[in-house]
């Protein structure tokens, strides 16, 4: 009897809005580096704490991504866990540890007046998408053979 793989047409889905979402972390790495090193001249502590944070957030979402196009149901839910927290960590994490007022950050992050803001709001939307994809991947069982 053959195992049960995630289903066929939400694991792509999912996997490729995690792509786009992770290009979106990307994104808004290299904004930071790029808008950092014209006004000051050099890298500031929350620069490098953006750029390493987004970074480091797309390989991960690159390789659920990988695991669910490859059908696999821990990899789905690993995306949809990956996808929750960083949509989570944006809207509550950052404000909580910044101390910036919630309002102050929905509006950063859909005004989209500059890159890293565009960006940011973009991966939330990938996120979010690519999370309800990848939890129906990873409910909606097909079998591993071939038809």
């Amino acid at each position: 009897m053959p195992k049960p793989r995630a289903n066929a047409p939400a694991a792509v889905i999912a996997g490729v809005l995690a792509l786009l979402a992770a290009a979106m972390l990307v994104w808004f790495a290299l904004y930071n580096v790029f808008v950092a090193t014209e006004a000051n001249g050099g890298l500031s502590g929350i620069t490098v704490q953006n750029m390493a944070g987004g970074v480091i957030s797309a390989v991960f979402l690159v390789i659920a991504a990988v695991f669910t196009f490859a059908r696999r149901i821990p990899g789905a839910w690993t995306l949809f866990g990956l996808c929750v927290f960083y949509v989570v960590a944006v809207f509550v994490g950052m404000p909580l540890v910044w101390g910036t007022p919630l309002s102050s950050q929905v509006k950063w992050l859909f005004s989209f007046d500059d890159g890293d803001s565009t960006a940011m709001a973009l991966m939330i939307v990938f996120s979010v998408f690519a999370a309800v994809a990848a939890a129906i991947a990873g409910s909606v069982k097909s079998s591993g053979a071939k038809s």
